[in-house]
């Protein structure tokens, strides 16, 4: 019976914890998916580990996946891997949130809380995790946008009617962003089609029109698509020392880069 109640005492500790780094890699993909740098991302999950009573605690992240081991006392040993299949989307006001929900956790004892006491903790953790896994402010993204690309064709050279045009045109983008992209097998793909797409219609009105110029509206709407943060966040990566994220990241926009190119030239080619 001695026996019996301390295995069924290391079962359920082992359970605890395999849900506790469960969800501590949410945390981590979502932060990787809200843009936070790879150094970032370890040093949180390893604080959080830390908070929750672990003795060891290994973290390796790259853009692809995140690694996780944790040791807690009386034996327990927890591995857990997670992929990461899409790249992020940038949103800098839910990284602020999950940022504080990190520092509650790990000041708080709330990781520690729930090793305890049968996951109880991370039940409360999951809740405010679900808060930030919805989707973003859609409106707030169209507003955006078209701010963005109106200011953007005036700054580079337009005149008033090319920056209404551009912001005419932000909502398209934005539209194809949302609904066609999860259908993409890849970045690269999406944004070549998207481009081209985009770049077909601005040249025709501009053509049919003649009330702006295609080149200005062009270079406004396409600030939308640009990867400007995924590259600098590259370059942040290899100078705090990890080299293969920064790499990956790296190509990754410029490839990105390449295949816009590609688009809105191929539309000016078939237009103009």
């Amino acid at each position: 019976a001695v026996y019996w109640r301390k295995d069924r005492k290391m079962q359920a500790d082992r359970e605890a914890a395999e849900h506790l780094v469960q969800n501590i890699l949410d945390m981590g993909e979502m932060l990787l998916s809200s843009g936070a740098e790879v150094k970032r991302v370890e040093d949180t999950l390893s604080r959080m580990g830390a908070a929750c009573g672990a003795e060891k605690v290994n973290i390796f992240v790259i853009t692809a996946s995140i690694m996780a081991t944790m040791e807690f006392s009386g034996g327990v040993r927890v591995t857990q891997i997670r992929r990461i299949s899409r790249s992020p989307k940038y949103d800098f006001r839910r990284l602020e949130a999950l940022n504080r929900l990190s520092r509650e956790c790990c000041t708080g004892g709330l990781l520690r809380k729930s090793l305890h006491k049968g996951g109880a903790g991370g039940t409360v953790l999951e809740k405010k995790l679900r808060v930030w896994k919805q989707g973003e402010n859609i409106r707030e993204r169209y507003l955006g946008s078209l701010l963005v690309t109106g200011s953007f064709a005036v700054y580079f050279g337009g005149n008033l009617s090319d920056g209404l045009a551009a912001a005419a045109f932000a909502p398209l983008i934005c539209f194809l962003q949302n609904r066609f992209e999860p259908f993409c097998p890849n970045k690269v793909t999406f944004y070549s089609i998207c481009s081209f797409v985009a770049g077909i219609l601005i040249c025709v009105f501009s053509r049919w029109t003649g009330m702006f110029r295609y080149d200005r509206v062009i270079m406004g709407d396409m600030m939308l698509l640009l990867p400007g943060l995924a590259l600098m966040n590259s370059v942040r990566d290899v100078l705090a020392g990890n080299t293969i994220s920064g790499i990956m990241r790296l190509t990754e926009s410029l490839i990105w880069t390449g295949a816009l190119v590609v688009g809105f030239m191929g539309a000016i080619w078939v237009v103009i």
